[in-house]
C-alpha cells in the first residue's frame, strides 16, 4: 500500500474534509451511540458515535474505493466503519486526547498502527494485527466544524485472504478441503485453499484449520513444535508463579475414532515482562492424527478468557463434536467407551449415569462428593441411582428412552480424559444437545 500512497493525496484529503462539514447536522437516527469499535475489537473514549451504514455518505465510501483502487486489484474492501465525536464531548476531551487514547487502546489491543501520511489535517494509517491469522485496515481520521471522524475499512487479498498472511498459512502443505464440521454459533468462517479461519463476533479470537503436516508419531510433541511455529516470535509465558510447561491438556478420539491431543498455553512475546506483558494472550492448539500426519487447527484468545463462552477453545470443543473428514470412511463404535458411571456436580449432590452394556442406563443422584485438582474438578465415591431406561448409540449421537414419561433425549456425546499441568489424566465425557447445538455442553467425570 505504501508504494501507492501519494497518488491520491490531493482528492482524497478534499473530499473528506468536504465531507466533514456535513457530519455536524447529521439527525440522531443517523447515529447510534457506542462504547466499542465493532471492527477493531477494542474500547472507544466516551462520547463516539457510529454512523449507520446506510447513511456513511457516498464520497466517503468513494474515497476508501480508491484506496482498494490503488491496490491493482490486490485486495479488496470487507467491513467499514465510521465513527465520530462532536458537540461537547469533543470539547470536553480535546481531539488530540481522543486521538492518543483511541491509538494507545488500539496498540494495547494487539495492533501495530502506522501513520501513513497527513495533509490538510488529514491523517491517513494502517493497522495490522499478527497472528494465526492477520487481519488489515485502513483508516483515516480528521477534524473539522467541531467535529472528529474516524474512518475504517478491512482489507482482504483478491484470492480471499487477508494481506500480509500469518504464518499459520505457510506451516502446511496442501489443501484444507478434507475438513468437515459446523461453524459454532456466534463465529464466522471463512475458507480459502491454504486455511479455514472462524472469527467471533466480536473479533477477539480466532480459530484456523491448517492443511495437515508431518508427524513425529507423538502427538503431544506435535502440538508443542507447531504451537510456537504457527505463533512464531511468541513463546510459554513462565510470570507470577506458572513454569514455561504449564498448561491445560486433552486426548482423546474424534468421532471417527481419530486420535487427537489438544493444548491450552499462555504466550508471550519473550522479554516483554514477567508479571503484566502487553503481548499475552490465551493459545490453543489440537492435532489430530491422520497415518503419518496430523491435522491442525490453532487459535488465539485474549488473556485468560479460555473459559468465555465464545473463546478459541470452547469453539474448538463445540467442534470436536462433529469434526470429520472426508479422506476417513473406517466406522468407530464408542459404545464400549461409555460404558460405567458418570456424574456432573460442582457440590455434594449431582447428576449421574450408570450405561450397561445391555443397552440400558440408571440416572439419579450422586452423593459422597470430594474436590480434587482443583475447585472445578470433583470425583464421586458413593452413588445412587434411579429407574432403569433404555439407550442407543448412532455413531456419537445416543437417544435416552425414559419409560416413565415417553421422553426422547439426543445428544452428540465425546469421550476424552483432560489433566490441569502435572496433575493426573482424568476421564470425562461431554454431552451436547442435538436439538440446541448452541446450548451449553454437559460434563460427566468418571466415577471410582
Amino acid at each position: 500500500m505504501n508504494s501507492h500512497r501519494i497518488k491520491f493525496h490531493t482528492a482524497f484529503f478534499s473530499i473528506v474534509l468536504l465531507t466533514l462539514f456535513s457530519f455536524a447536522a447529521f439527525a440522531q437516527d443517523e447515529m447510534t451511540a457506542v462504547d466499542r469499535s465493532s471492527l477493531a475489537g477494542v474500547g472507544l473514549p466516551a462520547g463516539a458515535f457510529r454512523v449507520n451504514d446506510a447513511s456513511i455518505p457516498a464520497e466517503i465510501n468513494g474515497a476508501l474505493d480508491q484506496v482498494v483502487k490503488e491496490g491493482k486489484g490486490a485486495f479488496r474492501r470487507g467491513d467499514t466503519e465510521v465513527l465520530l465525536w462532536t458537540g461537547e464531548d469533543l470539547k470536553r476531551s480535546g481531539s488530540k486526547a481522543i486521538v492518543a487514547r483511541l491509538t494507545g487502546t488500539l496498540s494495547s489491543g494487539g495492533w501495530q498502527y502506522e501513520v501513513m501520511g497527513a495533509e490538510n489535517g488529514v491523517t491517513m494509517f494502517t493497522l495490522l494485527k499478527p497472528g494465526a491469522t492477520r487481519r488489515a485496515l485502513f483508516g483515516l481520521y480528521a477534524e473539522a466544524d467541531g467535529t472528529l471522524l474516524f474512518a475504517l475499512t478491512e482489507l482482504h487479498s483478491a484470492s480471499g485472504a487477508n494481506p500480509e498472511p500469518g504464518p499459520a498459512a505457510s506451516t502446511g502443505s496442501g489443501s484444507v478441503a478434507d475438513y468437515s464440521f459446523s461453524t459454532p454459533t456466534g463465529w464466522s468462517r471463512s475458507d480459502s485453499a491454504s486455511m479455514i479461519t472462524l472469527t467471533s463476533q466480536d473479533r477477539e479470537k480466532t480459530l484456523v484449520f491448517l492443511p495437515p503436516m508431518d508427524s513425529t508419531g507423538n502427538l503431544e510433541r506435535d502440538a508443542e513444535r507447531i504451537l510456537w511455529q504457527v505463533y512464531k516470535g511468541y513463546g510459554p509465558w513462565s510470570g507470577n508463579g506458572f513454569t514455561p510447561d504449564w498448561g491445560m491438556f486433552e486426548r482423546g478420539r474424534t468421532s471417527q475414532g481419530l486420535e487427537y491431543f489438544r493444548a491450552y498455553r499462555y504466550a508471550v512475546m519473550p522479554g516483554d515482562g514477567e508479571y503484566f506483558p502487553k503481548s499475552r494472550f490465551d493459545a490453543v492448539i489440537l492435532v489430530v492424527k491422520l497415518g503419518q500426519k496430523v491435522a491442525v487447527a490453532v487459535g488465539k484468545s485474549p488473556f485468560q478468557s479460555d473459559y468465555a463462552d465464545d473463546s478459541a477453545g470452547n469453539a474448538i470443543d463445540r467442534i470436536l463434536y462433529d469434526l470429520n473428514f472426508k479422506s476417513v470412511t473406517t466406522p468407530y463404535d464408542l459404545k464400549s467407551e461409555i460404558l460405567g458411571s458418570w456424574s456432573a456436580a460442582s457440590t455434594s449432590v449431582a447428576i449421574a449415569y450408570t450405561f450397561n452394556a445391555n443397552g440400558t442406563f440408571d440416572k439419579g443422584g450422586a452423593i459422597q462428593f470430594r474436590t480434587s485438582h482443583d475447585a472445578t474438578r470433583d470425583k464421586v465415591t458413593t452413588t445412587t441411582y434411579g429407574l432403569t431406561d433404555r439407550y442407543s448409540l448412532a455413531g456419537n449421537i445416543i437417544t435416552q428412552t425414559y419409560k416413565s414419561t415417553g421422553q426422547v433425549s439426543k445428544y452428540k456425546v465425546r469421550i476424552y480424559d483432560t489433566k490441569y499441568h502435572k496433575d493426573p489424566w482424568q476421564s470425562e465425557m461431554g454431552f451436547l444437545s442435538v436439538d440446541n447445538s448452541g446450548g451449553g455442553t454437559i460434563v460427566f467425570r468418571k466415577s471410582n
